[in-house]
This record gives structure tokens, sequence and C-alpha cells, in this order.
């Protein structure tokens, strides 16, 4: 009867470590030699007559660019880290990047010339988001964004 009541109270206390573990833990680090491929994208307002037009422009990364932003995600304290049920839908996504994994997995990061939203799909089972402050790589992506809106930058200069 106490082994019962043993294993029944380790098997509960090992469920919710197990599930805190993977809450804490949402950041999971990236290795640079799992990623299989990388695209990135940025949008570009132009204005033709009297209408306005998005197009999205292919942004070709470099090994030190992807090594960069692997460094900078995996740099981000659990502190800097809000996990999210959803991206808003009121968000308007400028600049994105997409790591496709070996494991068929993906982890793709946006930004919205105010925050950094990375969603997951190689942790826990379906897909994780959440939001990070990254300085660096807030940076990088105002830099690749600058003229961007119908040739203004629309990002502010810090």
């Amino acid at each position: 009867m106490i082994l019962i009541i043993v294993t029944g109270t380790l098997y509960f206390f090992l469920g919710d470590m197990n599930s805190f573990m993977s809450k804490s833990k949402l950041n999971k680090e990236i290795q640079v030699k799992q990623i299989s491929s990388t695209e990135m994208s940025k949008a570009q307002y132009t204005r033709k007559g009297s209408a306005a037009y998005i197009d999205w422009i292919r942004v070709e990364l470099d090994q030190n660019d992807i090594n960069n932003i692997v460094n900078w995600v995996n740099s981000v304290p659990d502190s800097d880290i809000i996990e999210l049920k959803q991206i808003p839908s009121n968000t308007s996504i400028s600049a994105g990047i997409v790591f496709r994994l070996k494991t068929r997995k993906e982890i793709r990061i946006q930004y919205d010339l105010e925050k950094i939203y990375i969603t997951r799909t190689n942790i826990r089972t379906g897909q994780v988001i959440y939001t990070i402050n990254q300085e660096d790589l807030k940076n990088f992506f105002d830099k690749q964004l600058k003229g961007f809106y119908f040739g203004e930058d629309k990002v502010e200069e810090s």
C-alpha cells in the first residue's frame, strides 16, 4: 500500500516537473547544424498612381547572418520571453525568417516594427508562439527594412 502511494506521488510530482520544465524552456537552443534551409522576406510598400501595393521581397542571408540570428535568439533570457496563444490579429508583420530544420520542423521569426514573434514546431507537440526582447535582432530587422515604406523610413532611429 505504501509503495502504491509513493509511486503515485512520484508519478504526479515528475509529471508536474516535466510540465514545468517544458513551459519554462520555450526558447530551446537552436543549433545551426540542425538548420536545413533558411528563408527571409520583407514587405515593401510602393505606389503606382493612386494605388498602394505590398510586395514581399526575398532577402539572401549569408552564413554570418544565420549564425548571428541563431546566437541572438539563443541569448535571450527567460525573463525576456512571453508565451502567447497566438500572434495578435491586429499585427502587421513587416519581415520574417524561417529556419527549416532537418527534423522537418521549423522556427519562424517575425517582426512587426515593435515586437519579435517566434513560432516553433520543434518544442512540445503542435506549435509554440512567444515574443522575445532582443535588441540586436531588432536592429538587424530595422536595418533590413530601411526605406521599405513607400521609400521612407518608417523605422525610427534609436
